[in-house]
């Protein structure tokens, strides 16, 4: 009579006697058929591409993709009804960074086809990259103009010159500066407070 143990070992020894697994075992040829499968799709679009354009040309004025398929247009055209059509660049314009469109000049911003100038108020500047105005220190931007803005007693212009801050012990109460009595606290022998 076999007691449970010689049964467990008979059975770990049937298991480490498995055959060796051949090469068309489909363990082994699912990884590779896999691989041929993805090798596949990543070719596909070249493949379907060529099929679309089978002269592998260009238009005039087109040059043919580095990567993929297709063409792209050369600086200064832009696609037009599978052409590539002479960019028209207005007065005050210039090629953008693609080639394949305009921008306007600084100081001039586009408006439908065309660049128009700018507009910058009196008190006024023109901004960095001179797309926009900004206003000068004391004056703040309304819609179309550079509105002075008040700075009021014991309150000075800000660093940015766009709004103001108040002094040193005072504390801004509405559009106003008032003594800030808690300062007095914190002044410290030799120094006087107004407030």
């Amino acid at each position: 009579m076999s007691t449970v143990s010689d049964l467990s070992a008979a059975k770990s020894k049937e298991k480490r006697r498995l055959p060796a697994m051949s090469i068309k075992s489909p363990r082994r040829t699912g990884p590779c058929r896999f691989l041929v499968a993805l090798l596949a799709l990543a070719i596909w679009p070249s493949v379907a591409a060529t099929q679309d354009n089978s002269a592998g040309t260009a238009p005039a004025n087109a040059h043919m993709q580095r990567y993929g398929a297709g063409w792209d247009c050369d600086r200064g055209f832009r696609e037009r009804t599978n052409s590539c059509a002479p960019l028209e660049i207005p007065q005050e314009g210039h090629a953008g960074r693609s080639g394949n469109d305009w921008e306007c000049n600084r100081g001039y911003q586009q408006h439908d086809e065309t660049c128009v100038a700018i507009e910058v108020p009196s008190n006024g500047y023109l901004d960095s990259p001179g797309r926009d105005w900004d206003c000068e220190r004391g004056f703040k931007k309304s819609l179309y103009a550079c509105l002075p803005f008040e700075v009021p007693t014991n309150a000075h212009l800000s660093h940015s010159g766009n709004s103001w801050a108040c002094d040193p012990g005072y504390q801004r109460r509405g559009e106003t500066c008032a003594g800030d009595k808690s300062s007095s606290r914190r002044a410290g022998p030799g120094r006087k407070i107004s407030g």
